[in-house]
């Protein structure tokens, strides 16, 4: 069979950027173990202190000073935190790059996403080309008992992942986000119900 020339090649080269992607992107959405759910999450219109979620980038300026938009929606991510393994995020990638599965919408639908049969966090991204930005995040209980020390050393954990997925842009940012977690049963999020953070609202179904 004729092979057209440096098709080999460029088989080599598509399978080490599989490979580097992995290991450059751990938060990656895997196929965990676990149940899977249905998660709905709803931001409001703005950010906490009023500015919008994204701005709009001009041909010709630099990609670091852009424009802003009050309409922009986010391109909205959902982080499963554990204590012992790198969050998995629902997200796509494409040449590396990290795209929410609702670009530009208020309104997201993240259909199967795995969880621990035990407590886990919940973190809410607003993906952006340079830095993310913290939609939210909160600590879920399952019906197994959690002790004061694993909630503890779970709400770090959370707080330390957003950290590390949307560093925090300004001392209030930093300040926000060291007030109260609010850690809930996974039942009380149900569709009927959901749950209120500071910039967003979240339901919580059986996956189908």
């Amino acid at each position: 069979m004729n092979r057209e020339p440096g098709s080999g090649r460029t088989h080599r080269m598509r399978s080490l950027w599989a490979i580097l992607l992995i290991l450059v992107f751990p938060a990656h959405c895997l196929a965990g173990e676990g149940k899977a759910i249905r998660i709905t999450v709803t931001a409001d219109h703005t950010k906490a202190d009023g500015e919008p979620w994204d701005g709009i980038l001009v041909p010709g300026r630099s990609p670091d000073i852009p424009v802003l938009n009050k309409n922009a929606p986010p391109d909205l991510a959902v982080c499963v935190v554990r204590l012992e393994t790198p969050p998995e995020c629902s997200m796509r990638y494409v040449n590396l790059k990290q795209y929410s599965l609702c670009q530009n919408s208020y309104d997201c639908i993240f259909k199967r996403v795995s969880i621990p049969d035990s407590a886990f966090g919940l973190i809410i991204l607003d993906l952006d080309l340079r830095r993310h930005d913290l939609v939210g995040f909160l600590l879920m209980t399952a019906e197994k008992a959690l002790t004061p020390d694993r909630r503890a050393a779970l709400e770090s954990e959370i707080r330390r992942r957003a950290d590390q997925l949307a560093p925090p842009f300004s001392q209030a940012e930093k300040q926000r986000r060291l007030r109260e977690m609010l850690v809930v049963p996974m039942d009380r999020c149900a569709e009927a119900k959901g749950c209120r953070l500071v910039q967003s609202e979240i339901r919580v179904n059986s996956a189908e």
